[in-house]
């Protein structure tokens, strides 16, 4: 990755609700946690009205982003689309750690 990293804003929207969604979600939540854990997603959760989720994420390339979302149970069910959208963080506060990100004291 490059010294300032990319991050992503990417949201879902659920195109179903109910049973087979909520019957989805352990598997989902599995999937997500892969990712925690390979550094690519930073934060993630439910929007508040309930019609689908918000994640923060870290990747070099909307392609990297929808190649590894095109595995999620969700999107593998029908239940979620997703959106993108790219920044350059230009500061951070103490209780985010981003290499090449200035922190603010």
């Amino acid at each position: 990755m490059s010294e300032t990293p990319t991050l992503w804003v990417v949201h879902s929207t659920y195109l179903k609700t109910g049973d087979e969604l909520n019957a989805t979600t352990p598997k989902h939540r599995e999937w997500l946690d892969q990712h925690y854990r390979s550094g690519v997603f930073l934060t993630s959760g439910r929007k508040l009205d309930g019609t689908g989720g918000v994640l923060i994420c870290r990747a070099d390339s909307e392609q990297e982003l929808r190649d590894l979302f095109r595995d999620d149970p969700f999107v593998q069910g029908g239940f979620a689309e997703y959106a993108y959208m790219p920044f350059t963080p230009v500061k951070r506060g103490r209780a985010l750690d981003l290499d090449g990100v200035p922190l603010v004291e």
